[in-house]
């Protein structure tokens, strides 16, 4: 893979690590999913990670074993406890997965931004599935969001029949507060505004490169916000969100809610002064 030097990006090294080749502990297992039936449709998946050495073997064996996408690419921050490393010997056995290390810039958002360019440069897909790498969002649960026909498809916490699981208080609090804020300052159609677990057609993949601007947590209500009000179709579908089982959670600090509260109220601010609210069809109004 050759290098990005404009994004300080890294190739991969092909050379197998065989002390990352054993089998997932059984805490970090995920449910395999059956092989999935065929498809019209072109999937991929997109994985943002740093630090996650304990699962990524884990998550990219569950994608790949079970047919459910055709290729992964992996955007690594520069991980430092071994992650490179594993990704290295899953290359070996999964010649579909495709990985970029990032040495200059770190960031959810600027990560995921990055991602979706380089999966439009890349790969000819329909859609887009983009998840974490820590297990708290189930492989298996991504044929149902496959099977809602949106261009947007929000694998939703707080729709009915959604859950979130070993969560504690402040981190129920952060996360309410926040998409209680982006869906009724910004009327956006969806319960779930910060969920990570989404699938996104590929017209969505190209306005979103090419309109988006936010680097942090914030890019995830952006990226809602160009969809409804660009007349898209935005649908949410259940899932169980599970703690992440191992490593450290770098999302919904204190510093990234405040990133995301004032997106929220520019954006509000915006669409007060210019006196028009989101234009939000009516099939983007339901939810699976």
């Amino acid at each position: 893979m050759a290098a990005v030097s404009s994004q300080g990006v890294q190739p991969m090294i092909s050379s197998l690590d065989t002390t990352h080749g054993s089998p997932p502990t059984e805490t970090a297992r995920p449910r395999l999913s059956r092989q999935a039936p065929p498809r019209t449709e072109r999937v991929v998946g997109l994985l943002p990670v740093l630090n996650e050495v304990e699962t990524i073997d884990s998550v990219i064996r569950a994608l790949f074993v079970s047919g459910l996408v055709e290729r992964l690419l992996v955007i690594d921050d520069n991980s430092t406890d071994g992650t490179v490393e594993a990704l290295q010997a899953a290359r070996a056995e999964f010649p579909q997965l495709d990985v970029i290390v990032r040495t200059t810039e770190r960031g959810l958002g600027t990560a995921l931004l990055y991602g979706f360019g380089e999966a439009l440069r890349r790969y000819a897909f329909d859609r887009l599935v983009v998840m974490d790498a820590d297990l708290s969002h189930e492989p298996a649960a991504i044929p149902q969001l496959l099977d809602v026909p949106a261009d947007l498809v929000i694998g939703s916490r707080y729709y009915d029949g959604g859950e979130i699981q070993n969560w504690p208080a402040g981190r129920r609090v952060i996360s309410f507060l926040a998409n209680y804020s982006a869906r009724h300052l910004l009327r956006l159609p969806v319960r779930d505004v910060t969920s990570g677990f989404r699938v996104y057609s590929r017209r969505l993949v190209r306005k979103v490169v090419a309109e988006a601007a936010c680097g942090g947590y914030e890019f995830q209500v952006e990226t809602v916000w160009l969809a409804a009000t660009s007349r898209f179709t935005v649908v949410e579908s259940p899932i169980v969100f599970v703690e992440r089982r191992a490593g450290k959670s770098k999302l919904a600090t204190w510093e990234e809610s405040w990133k995301f509260l004032r997106f929220v109220i520019d954006k509000s601010l915006l669409r007060r002064w210019s006196g028009r609210p989101p234009q939000v069809p009516r099939e983007a109004r339901r939810s699976a």
